[in-house]
C-alpha cells in the first residue's frame, strides 16, 4: 500500500513540476525551459530594453557584465551576457527573465515576472511583479540583440 501511495505521489510531483504554467501574457513550459508569448501584439523594443537593463530597477549590471562600454561598473558574479542572443532564443531568454529559478533552483537572480508573496514583503509590493509584461518583452528583445 505504501508503495502505491509513494508511486502516486511521485507521479503527481513529476507532472506538477513539468506541466506548463499560464498567465495572461506568457505560457511557461518547465519541461522545455521556455516561456512563450501569448499576446502576439506585445512587442519588445531594444532601446527600452537597454534602458531597463542598465536601470537601478532591475540592476542587471550589479551581477552581469554586458557589452556596454559607457557603463564602467559591471558585475562578475553572474554569467557575462555578451553573445547571449546567439546562445538562447527569445522563448528561452524570456523564461530566464520571468523566473530564473525554474531553470536553476539555486539561482539568486530574482524572478522579474512572478508575483511576490513572501511573508516579509511590504504590502505595496505584495502580489505584484518587479517588471510589467511589456518591460519583460523589452528586456528580452535587448538581450536577444546581444549576439
Amino acid at each position: 500500500m505504501n508503495l502505491i501511495i509513494s508511486f502516486f505521489f511521485i507521479i503527481n510531483l513529476f507532472f506538477g513540476i513539468c506541466r506548463a504554467e499560464t498567465n495572461k501574457f506568457f505560457e511557461i513550459d518547465k519541461k522545455k525551459f521556455i516561456a512563450v508569448k501569448i499576446k502576439k501584439d506585445l512587442q519588445g523594443n531594444i532601446e527600452r530594453g537597454k534602458k531597463i537593463f542598465i536601470s537601478r530597477k532591475v540592476n542587471c549590471l550589479s551581477c552581469h557584465e554586458a557589452p556596454i562600454i559607457e557603463e564602467k561598473f559591471q558585475g562578475n558574479f553572474g554569467p557575462p551576457l555578451g553573445g547571449i542572443g546567439s546562445r538562447y532564443n527569445k522563448d528561452e531568454l524570456r523564461l530566464r527573465v520571468i523566473d530564473s529559478k525554474s531553470v536553476n533552483p539555486n539561482s539568486i537572480m530574482p524572478s522579474y515576472f512572478k508575483k511576490i508573496k513572501f511573508e516579509r514583503t511590504p504590502r505595496e509590493f505584495l502580489n505584484r511583479t518587479i517588471l510589467s509584461a511589456q518591460e519583460v518583452e523589452d528586456l528580452v528583445e535587448y538581450l536577444y540583440s546581444l549576439k
